[in-house]
């Protein structure tokens, strides 16, 4: 597949502060990619650039050929749609009046507007509240119609920034239902988020991003595998001191242990002996709360990559 986006050596600073720090990487076209970092890691900024709403310090960016300086002026920014963090919609007009209006701004039949309308009621279930005004929606439902608004004009890439935030588990399962439909239609989405399971079910891609920094870019199978293999060995303790971490790591080498507050996660190609031998230890059994052998997650990869968890922190 050809990359419809080209990142080469993109640095962006605020002063003495560098927000990117030398990011290389490209999308794909017809790939679902997604950015995953935790709050303040510079996936924002990284979009903002993308979008030509920023300019970088250095480096160079291109989306569907054309470089970021000339995007804004050029017609490729109709083939791109960008749906921020924020919900982007006309509060005093009904749902079906937004997706009007945002339909009427491109060059669209009364025919094709009306159909183009119809189908995204239908597709993101909106068809009950077409006649409600957006500033009476619930928040899923403003986010819905947010992302169904950048859908008028039939971009070739969706970029979303955190699509999902705020909302609950049955409408973010449907978003995301959403998001592969689009892939399976041709569309190639870039997405940022801080949650892990979003990625993981739906990325075809993803890059490891903190303190502007690419870690990594892979499939999510790939990155946990390497990372931290298919297996974790997870260790609550009721209170984890220095003398249970020092005999842990007599056990286990430093590269294979992390520690998260009162939790240890062990990663390592024998787990079973060494499980083994920390249930021999009596000094460290007796602290331990729970032990868990378990599939490797791609938080567990971010953690080993980046030694920071994406939440909680």
């Amino acid at each position: 597949m050809a990359p419809v986006i080209v990142i080469k050596n993109l640095i962006k600073k605020y002063g003495d502060v560098v927000a990117l720090d030398n990011v290389t990487f490209e999308v794909n076209a017809g790939e679902i990619f997604g950015l995953l970092g935790p709050n303040g890691a510079g996936k924002t900024t990284l979009i903002r650039i993308i979008t030509g709403q920023l300019e970088p310090t250095n480096g160079t960016v291109e989306v569907l050929g054309v470089n970021h300086a000339d995007f804004l002026n050029s017609d490729v920014r109709f083939k791109v749609s960008y749906v921020p963090q924020e919900n982007i919609i006309w509060e005093y007009l009904t749902v079906e009046e937004n997706l009007q209006l945002m339909a009427s701004m491109y060059k669209l039949s009364r025919g094709e507007l009306r159909e183009k309308v119809e189908n995204l009621l239908v597709d993101f279930d909106l068809k009950s509240v077409r006649k409600r005004l957006a500033n009476k929606l619930s928040g899923g439902m403003k986010r819905k119609l947010t992302i169904a608004m950048a859908l008028v004009n039939d971009p070739e890439i969706l970029i979303l920034d955190e699509p999902t935030a705020g909302l609950d588990p049955k409408t973010r399962a449907m978003m995301l239902g959403n998001i592969e439909k689009l892939k399976e239609l041709g569309k190639t989405i870039l997405l940022t988020t801080h949650i892990v399971e979003e990625v993981e079910r739906i990325a075809d891609r993803v890059a490891i991003i903190n303190n502007g920094k690419m870690i990594a870019i892979d499939k999510p199978a790939n990155l946990k595998k390497m990372s931290c293999g298919n297996e974790v060995l997870d260790l609550l303790f009721e209170q984890l001191d220095t003398k249970a971490f020092e005999i842990l790591h007599k056990i286990v080498k430093d590269k294979n242990l992390i520690t998260v507050g009162d939790r240890v996660i062990i990663k390592e190609d024998r787990l079973a002996e060494i499980l083994e031998k920390i249930k021999e230890n009596e000094k460290l059994s007796e602290q331990i709360l729970t032990i868990t052998l378990r599939k490797s997650s791609l938080e567990d990869a971010f953690l080993f990559l980046t030694g920071r968890l994406l939440r909680g922190e």
